[in-house]
């Protein structure tokens, strides 16, 4: 047998963690105040890369709504928007504008240079009007919590149609 590579692993190697809960409503993930925002618990696919199982939002009504995360109260000051899988690209960042009715998971991307070991908070944010739809605080501990590093797309396009407009 031929090997390119070998590595002895003496630890256990990082995985996706699951779950981030609200600690009011353990079922749930965020637990929304405005719009119908919410979802199921939260995983951390990587570094980088969360996933609300059963996201919901009333996304034709706000005038702008966000994945938005960051460290502290949450404003504008002190989050950055979030990517969402297969629809944003760094040509085209967008607002949720669509509904989401629960039946369907959403993943996002944090912004570049912010890892889930920086933050914590997530929330469903309106930035045009520094309102918070709904969130769910974390705080995951690197030493504790080891999660693979976020590994950027092969390919530039997303699996969606490329968006041209927001």
């Amino acid at each position: 047998m031929n090997y390119l590579a070998a590595l002895k692993l003496d630890k256990t190697p990082p995985k996706p963690f699951c779950c981030i809960n609200n600690p009011k409503k353990p079922n749930k993930g965020i637990v929304g105040r405005f719009y119908g925002a919410g979802s199921g618990p939260i995983s951390i696919q990587d570094s980088r890369t969360v996933v609300f199982s059963n996201f919901e939002l009333e996304g034709t009504k706000p005038p702008d709504a966000w994945i938005y995360a960051g460290k502290g109260e949450i404003n504008q000051e002190t989050g950055q928007k979030a990517f969402i899988v297969g629809r944003d690209t760094p040509q085209y960042h967008c607002s949720i504008h669509e509904d989401y009715t629960g039946e369907n998971d959403l993943a996002a991307v944090l912004s570049e240079g912010q890892t889930v070991y920086d933050i914590d908070f997530i929330s469903v944010f309106c930035y045009q009007y520094n309102v918070n739809f709904g969130n769910v605080r974390l705080h995951l501990d690197p030493d504790v919590v080891q999660v693979p590093p976020y590994i950027p797309p092969v390919r530039e396009s997303p699996t969606l149609p490329i968006r041209t407009q927001c």
